[in-house]
This record gives structure tokens, sequence and C-alpha cells, in this order.
């Protein structure tokens, strides 16, 4: 979730949302960086549930974080329906406060590039990190600016297509993307359109999202200067070596600093 622009999440667009979002390639990922935390663990940016809910469901205690109440309405809903149970917060991952320390925090889905300044960014580091135990660890799923970039050029794309439940129609997601590189970020444009079951438009929706690619320096430094050390660099999730010229995305593993003894 783009915690900047979250309140276009509205009712609306929520109740959509897992039906054009509903990928679940990273979700082995977490189950396996979770199954072997005893504590708590944290999900930031955790929207309607797409990774929480089979974290939940494997028996991780879960604490889950998002600015959207929206989002966070169709989350309690499912918990709710499947008999679960979480610790759900509505709150700006940039005004972190919880008052207790995990074993681990993430933020999935590449949703930290969506804070747009430097200082929101080290606003949000330094909370996780005041937010986590001494041997916890943080996972920031990242693109990797080299690829995504490629993808960014200006051009209406129908980006998903996707049946509605109960043969009821379909949905059909469109994306306008530009660079602004002045700025370094990235606008885009989602046009959602919902069609009955005789093909015939009920309703078109304009979300305007924004985020700005973080390369290996940059977020390195904001991990360095807020006091994290970097344990393990990524570039899939299935645990490959990152590659700047070939890997999607960079999934950063951040820990505190030893601390000495004596």
């Amino acid at each position: 979730m783009n915690q900047a622009d979250s309140f276009r999440y509205n009712a609306y667009v929520a109740g959509l949302y897992d039906t054009y979002v509903n990928t679940t390639f990273d979700v082995p990922f977490f189950l396996n960086e979770a199954k072997g935390v005893s504590g708590e663990v944290l999900e930031l940016m955790a929207g309607t549930g797409r990774v929480s809910i089979p974290l939940i469901k494997a028996g991780v205690r879960l604490t889950c974080v998002d600015r959207s109440s929206a989002m966070l309405t169709i989350l309690e809903e499912k918990l709710e329906r499947e008999n679960l149970s979480a610790s759900v917060y509505r709150m700006d991952v940039r005004d972190l406060n919880l008052g207790k320390q995990f074993e681990l925090a993430f933020i999935p889905f590449h949703s930290f590039s969506e804070l747009l300044a430097e200082s929101d960014q080290r606003k949000t580091l330094t909370g996780i990190y005041e937010h986590l135990s001494e041997s916890g660890r943080f996972i920031c799923a990242l693109h990797n600016p080299a690829l995504r970039l490629r993808r960014v050029d200006g051009q209406l794309r129908l980006w998903r297509k996707c049946d509605l439940d109960h043969d009821e129609g379909m949905l059909l997601v469109w994306g306008l993307e530009e660079f602004d590189r002045a700025t370094r970020v990235v606008h885009s444009q989602q046009f959602i359109e919902e069609y009955d079951a005789s093909g015939v438009m009920q309703r078109r929706t304009l979300l305007e999202l924004r985020f700005r690619p973080l390369n290996r320096e940059e977020f390195e430094e904001l991990a360095r200067s807020t006091g994290f050390r970097a344990i393990a660099l990524y570039g899939d999730y299935s645990y490959s070596e990152f590659q700047e010229d070939t890997s999607r995305s960079m999934l950063w593993v951040l820990g505190k600093p030893p601390v000495a003894r004596g």
C-alpha cells in the first residue's frame, strides 16, 4: 500500500483489490522466513492481507499495520470469516508506535518505494529499528530499478484481465506510467474498468499512485545511517544472489549491529 496516497483506496477499490492483485509468488519466502520465529512478527503496509492470511494460518503470531482503513476492513473481515486472529492497527509507517519489539518485521511487495521523500524513508526505517528486538530482522522487498524502469514508457497497456466472482462479469486494469527524471519518481495511472456479464461497462475508476525506485547504494546508505547492518541481499524469492543487470527484485535482510559485551 502507498502510505502517502492510501486515501485513494476507498471502499470500492479496496473491495476489488484482491481480484486484480492475487499473486502469491512471494508468500513461500515470507513463510520460510517466519517459520523459525518464536516471538511476534510485524507486517507493515499489510493491505487486505495477501501475505498476512497465509502466515497466520501457518501459526505465525502476526501484527498487521496499514494506513488505509478500507483495506484493513477487508483484512478484518477475512480474519473473522476464517476464525483467525491477529493484531491489526491503522497507522502510518512513518509514525510507527506500537510499544513493543518484534523478532521479525517486513514490508512486502515493493511498498517501501512508495515513500517518496528521503525524510519519510529515514523516519520509517528509524521507527522499524526501534521496534526490533536485539536479534531481530527487517526484510524489505524493493524493485530493482535497472529492470523496473524499462517498463516505464508512457504507453497505456492492459495490465490485467480478471473474472469477477459468480460469473458476474470481468475486471480490466489498464496502466500508464511516466518517469520524472528530475525527481526520479514514477507517476502511475491505473484505470479500473468493471464490466457486467454481457460486456457492458458498469464503472471506471482512476487510481493515481507514485513510487520512487531506490538503487542499491541509496537503500544501503539509508539503512546504514539509521543504524541497520545488511545481513543479506537476494535477487529473487528463491534466495538467488542479487545481480544488478538481471535480478527483478532487491530483497534486503537487515539487522541491528552486534552488541559489544564486557
